[in-house]
């Protein structure tokens, strides 16, 4: 229902621009002259707000398009048109102007025999002279470089004028794309200012395209490769476009490549332009979360495009009627769906919807232009011209304005896309947390295990039974550490009792010891305390540090503390904690 709807206001609007452009000459007496009569002299005056005027010439087209100069002054021209829009000859025809100039002023005037329209292949000026044509002056995109009459970017021919002159020209014009040509007189001040605005303009437009790309690349590189495929592409695409539709090609390489030749090149790179950005859209508005039907809109609108896209390049000229209409519908079923974002909350969705609503205006406006231009009026600085042609401006606005919101929906994805990494890191940091504090818990667990084991196999080995298994000097050690338990609350345990307790000498005490242990009897005392009261702590046999210290023979709490983390890597009321958590 879109779809027809769009159609249908898009045609009547042709309609009714078709009939604004046509029906001028009908009601304006001016332009009812017989046939066979001299045609109207035009002239500018020397007023400084008289510097443009459409230029009402006799019109001939040559089917055939190899009428020359001598067969042409034969040949009946049509009735002028005053509003200066005639049918542009199609691939092998040419069509011929013919009009009279006439100066009366007293000075001298140069003027230019303008076209409006930018793509010419060849365009060429003769004037009357005694029953035969000479030619004044020649410009055009095949025309070699040193032979153009000007070398401004426009189309336009530069006459003089002498005072009290009136002379005829024919003008020959072939190879042009738009479907109409509208043909103006003007100052050399105007049409020379207007060139280089011109310039100026697709110098600039250029830049800022080249620069989008750059931009376009730098976010991208936040987001998916798949991103750097399609908007590289329509980028591409646009810059192509222009730079060979704006006359970038001729001007600045001496490309002599005829109309034939580069309409079909145009019109592909517009077309890919559009097939890209439907691809683009497609991955920026998360269509693959879409019902399989507004997929599918996707591929059946892309199967579209590349059909129009190979009419046109067959024959750009009876064939490229699609592509243009598709030009500013694709927009439209985009911005539906992109609308249907912003209901479901996609965040980048809004500014795609400006996006796309800024490039339908733009293109319409433009599209409109092309196959119907305006009537030309008075104009007296440059940018009274540009303005003129809608096509131009249409096109800048639509690709300035498309670029614009659409660097700021990619700006708002890459934020939406960093907000929702910043939440998974934060998430995963706390995740990490409750990792490591469950590890923590579990070392804990294991060490208390272990412990618990050790305190068994150390009640196991005073087992009797146990004990004959085990070798002299673990006998021996077994004996010390006994003996030094059954006094280890008497905090006057000193070596000299434990020697006399074992009914050994120190000496022979320290010698065994250090044999069997590695350690002094004084280290060896005080590591079998240590033990114990890691045992008795273990066993949850006191509650307080101090309790344990004194139970354990030490006479100096903190003392107790300092060997107690030398010998088991924490202090004692660590072990307390995480045994009471454990249990």
């Amino acid at each position: 229902m879109i779809r027809k709807f769009v159609i249908a206001c898009v045609l009547f609007l042709l309609t009714c621009g078709s009939g604004t452009v046509w029906a001028e000459d009908a009601r304006n007496p001016a332009c009812q002259q017989p046939e066979q009569t001299a045609p109207m002299a035009f002239s500018l005056s020397d007023g400084p707000t008289d510097q443009l005027r459409p230029l009402g010439a006799e019109y001939y087209l040559d089917p055939a398009g190899d009428a020359g100069p001598d067969r042409i002054v034969t040949e009946a021209f049509t009735p002028a048109a005053c509003n200066g829009i005639f049918k542009a000859p199609l691939p092998g025809q040419s069509a011929w102007l013919r009009f009279a100039l006439s100066n009366p002023h007293g000075k001298t005037h140069r003027w230019v025999i303008g076209l409006m329209e930018t793509i010419f292949d060849e365009v060429t000026l003769f004037e009357e002279r005694d029953a035969r044509l000479v030619e004044v002056g020649r410009t055009g995109r095949v025309v070699p470089w040193m032979d153009k009459d000007n070398t401004a970017i426009r189309t336009g021919i530069e006459v003089t004028m002498q005072p009290g002159d009136e002379r005829v020209f024919y003008l020959r014009l072939a190879g042009t794309f738009a479907p109409t040509m509208t043909a103006v007189i003007m100052s050399a001040d105007l049409f020379f200012g207007w060139s280089t605005l011109r310039l100026i303009m697709t110098a600039l437009f250029l830049g800022y395209v080249a620069t989008i790309a750059l931009f376009s690349l730098i976010l991208f590189r936040q987001i998916d490769v798949r991103f750097y495929q399609y908007y590289t592409l329509y980028i591409l695409c646009l810059f192509v476009y222009s730079f060979i539709y704006d006359g970038w090609l001729s001007k600045f390489f001496g490309v002599t490549l005829p109309i034939t030749t580069l309409a079909p090149i145009t019109e592909l790179f517009a077309g890919l332009s559009t097939l890209a950005i439907v691809q683009y859209c497609r991955i920026l508005l998360n269509a693959h979360d879409d019902p399989w039907a507004w997929r599918h809109l996707f591929t059946l609108l892309s199967a579209v495009v590349v059909v129009v896209i190979g009419l046109a390049v067959v024959d750009p000229w009876r064939l490229s009627g699609p592509l243009h209409l598709i030009y500013f519908i694709s927009p439209l079923i985009l911005l539906t769906v992109a609308i249907r974002k912003i209901i479901t909350g996609l965040p980048q969705a809004r500014p795609i919807a400006c996006a796309l609503l800024s490039l339908s205006l733009g293109l319409s406006i433009a599209v409109f232009a092309f196959m119907f231009p305006l009537n030309i009026t008075g104009a007296t600085h440059a940018y009274e011209l540009v303005l003129l042609r809608p096509l131009s401006w249409g096109y800048y606005l639509a690709i300035t304005g498309e670029t614009l919101f659409m660097m700021l929906a990619i700006s708002t994805m890459v934020r939406s896309m960093q907000s929702e990494r910043h939440v998974a890191a934060v998430e995963l940091a706390s995740l990490g947390q409750q990792m490591q504090h469950i590890e923590q818990q579990h070392r804990a667990a294991e060490k208390t295990t272990t412990a618990r084991l050790e305190a068994l196999e150390n009640a196991l080995a005073d087992d009797p039974e146990t004990r004959q298994h085990l070798s002299a000097k673990q006998q021996f050690l077994d004996r010390v550490t006994e003996c030094v338990l059954d006094s280890v609350k008497d905090q006057d345990f000193s070596v000299e009792k434990l020697a006399s307790s074992l009914a050994i000498s120190q000496k022979t005490l320290g010698r065994r010891l250090k044999e069997a242990s590695g350690q002094s009897p004084a280290s060896f005392i005080r590591s079998a305390r240590l033990n114990f009261a890691r045992n008795l702590i273990l066993l949850d046999q006191y509650n307080t540090v101090a309790e344990i210290a004194h139970a354990s023979g030490f006479s100096s709490v903190s003392n107790f503390a300092k060997h107690y983390r030398q010998e088991f890597g924490e202090i004692p009321s660590k072990t307390i904690n995480l045994l009471r958590k454990n249990q």
